[in-house]
């Protein structure tokens, strides 16, 4: 058993060396001459007239530069010395308009502290509602239509279940006396 794994060894052995002697024998042997037999004779190019590069060269070192008074790295129209003028709008909308995005959602509870229920269990936030005291965790709902997200060391985040905007609330410290 050994006896021919240590066969099969020395077979690979010779087929690898043998392969590597044809490479060796591609890029150093005879293939070298065949790639310089395909270089054609050298041959001038026709160029007797030396005039119109010149004369053109000549054009372009005599140009002057001179300033427009727009400055070529600011995007925009050139500023004016003239008052601005009213400019009216270029598109004027026709037929009815889309209803504008409903602002972000408000919380109208007070949020004043958080803390977790055991020890390193999930975090509760406190909301006041006037005299009432509200416990909630993350993914509760509160006001019928806002879902709370994440809550913060400083803030919590909540989401507006019927139109999908997010907005938060910052912990808000108590006066001090």
């Amino acid at each position: 058993m050994a006896q021919t794994k240590q066969k099969k060894e020395i077979i690979a052995l010779v087929a690898l060396l043998f392969l590597a002697a044809l490479v060796w024998y591609g890029f150093f042997g005879k293939g070298r001459a065949g790639a310089d037999a395909g270089i054609k004779a050298y041959v001038p190019i026709n160029a007797e007239d030396y005039g119109k590069p010149f004369k053109d060269l000549e054009v372009t070192r005599s140009t002057d530069y001179k300033a427009s008074g727009r400055n070529i790295f600011v995007a925009g129209p050139i500023a004016s010395a003239a008052a601005p003028t009213a400019v009216k709008p270029l598109y004027h909308p026709s037929g009815p308009q889309p209803p504008p995005e409903p602002p972000p959602p408000v919380l109208g509870m007070k949020f004043f502290g958080l803390g977790t229920f055991p020890s390193n269990g999930p975090r509760r936030a406190f909301l006041q509602d006037g005299d009432d005291v509200k416990i909630v965790g993350e993914g509760d709902t509160i006001q019928n239509h806002l879902r709370v997200t994440h809550i913060g060391n400083d803030r919590i985040e909540y989401e507006d279940i019927n139109t999908g905007k997010k907005n938060s609330t910052n912990l808000e410290m108590p006066p001090t006396a």
